[in-house]
């Protein structure tokens, strides 16, 4: 198989000027480093020019004493910056998270906790637009237009159109459909008409408004993002042997996959396309952290997608995921897989340690554990738990049983445990009231 290099050229016509031929394979440009204290908290967005970059800075120790930050999390902060990567110059800065740009790269729509509103932010002039619509509709947006109007979809599969910069209500709703459901925390396609989504485990493309076009794609992947035309589909995943994240590229028509990162020896993360078919994405290795840009990924050796999608059922046992662990004998058994490369992690984390320290005072009959996605770097899992104060009980997890836990769609990933007996989970980072109503509705089931 080729193998991917790291050749500093913006694209295929740079390629050519520089070496005289096309490159054999994907070729990646450095385009932006992350500070050495610097996260990022989830995605990041490429404009659809390739311009500008949007993405939530995320620094801990950063707020004033006393101040809460996001979810409840004492001392740090998510900030939405934007970086135009001509001139590396930041040009929008406001404390936020779940920056996604509109079709024409003249706007973003965010979540602002400087306003405590969805807000929309425009390049052209600095403007901002509060209160776009109710929080409640959700975040972690993807923009498209459809018929000329354009479309919002959030992380709760609600979606609305914009009129000007609010929305039009009352907003539209993910169609559940036979054998998938809803499914859970969708990104919508450019021109609207589908969505990427997980189901049990895999991702799903499908229709917005209706049961048809079903895709499953087979992968156990993550933040499918649409390229321009609709063909291909963008994921990371986990890379074969565990140790990190990949990204590959889905044809929608052909049915086939290929691995874009494959010569590259860290994470590469949140993949988002540009107009013209590059793919933007957030790298952490050894040798370099802060987001890249791919050039040509076509060219790397595709491959058929798996013939038949594996389902992960929800009758899955403790044994089948922690076998090295004695099975648990509390009423209910909470258990965060977790890793480091999920800006999410140090405030789940806190926010599960607030929760348990509460159950305990109620004397409820539950247990809170972690488990830890296995390419992460122990130094780095043993910092965040130590800059965090975080002292609750971590149970192994091998790479072999990883999947089964449904974090290689969205880190971190919570499951419940009745016994032996996996009842209920949920992806995506939980907040401290998020797991008092979750685990109350729990206790109040009868079965």
């Amino acid at each position: 198989m080729r193998r991917s290099v790291l050749v500093r050229c913006a694209g295929i016509l740079a390629c050519l000027a520089l070496t005289g031929q096309a490159p054999a394979g994907p070729t990646f440009e450095r385009n932006y480093p992350l500070e050495p204290d610097q996260g990022v908290f989830a995605y990041s967005r490429i404009s659809p020019d390739g311009r500008y970059l949007a993405y939530a800075a995320e620094k801990l120790n950063s707020l004033p004493p006393g101040n809460m930050g996001v979810r409840g999390a004492p001392q740090i902060a998510q900030t939405v910056k934007v970086v135009d990567l001509t001139t590396k110059q930041i040009l929008f800065n406001e404390v936020g998270i779940d920056a996604y740009w509109s079709p024409d790269s003249e706007r973003i729509i965010f979540s602002s906790y400087a306003a405590g509103s969805v807000s929309i932010w425009h390049r052209p002039d600095n403007s901002i637009t509060r209160n776009v619509v109710p929080i409640a509709l959700g975040d972690y947006f993807s923009w498209a237009e459809r018929d000329g109007r354009q479309l919002i979809a959030t992380i709760t599969s609600n979606y609305y159109y914009l009129n000007g910069d609010k929305a039009v209500l009352p907003a539209g709703r993910v169609t559940s459909c036979p054998n998938i459901g809803v499914g859970d925390r969708p990104l919508i396609s450019k021109d609207g008409r589908r969505i990427s989504t997980f189901v049990r485990g895999t991702v799903v493309v499908r229709s917005l408004s209706d049961c048809k076009d079903i895709i499953d794609t087979g992968l156990q992947g993550a933040k499918a993002d649409f390229s321009f035309d609709g063909r291909y589909l963008a994921l990371h995943d986990a890379k074969p042997d565990g140790n990190g994240e990949q990204i590959e590229v889905v044809d929608l028509q052909k049915r086939t996959v290929r691995t874009v990162t494959s010569g590259l020896p860290g994470s590469s993360l949140f993949p988002s396309w540009t107009r013209d078919g590059r793919l933007s994405f957030r790298y952490d290795g050894p040798d370099y952290r802060g987001f890249m840009m791919a050039s040509n990924v076509l060219s790397a050796p595709e491959r058929p997608l798996p013939a038949t999608p594996r389902k992960l059922s929800m009758n899955r046992q403790w044994r089948d995921i922690f076998p090295e662990t004695p099975a648990p004998r509390r009423k209910l058994t909470l258990v965060t897989i977790w890793g480091t490369w999920s800006a999410h992690s140090p405030v789940v984390l806190r926010d599960l340690q607030r929760a348990e320290a509460d159950f305990k005072s109620r004397r409820l009959d539950v247990s809170l554990l972690t488990a830890v996605e296995p390419a992460s770097y122990r130094s780095d899992l043993d910092r965040i738990r130590r800059q965090n104060n975080i002292t609750l009980p971590e149970i192994p997890l091998t790479p072999a049983r990883f999947a089964l836990t449904e974090a290689v769609n969205q880190s971190p990933s919570t499951l419940v445990f009745k016994g032996g007996k996996l009842i209920d989970r949920r992806l995506g980072p939980q907040s401290y009231d998020d797991l008092r109503a979750w685990v109350g509705e729990l206790t109040r089931r009868k079965t």
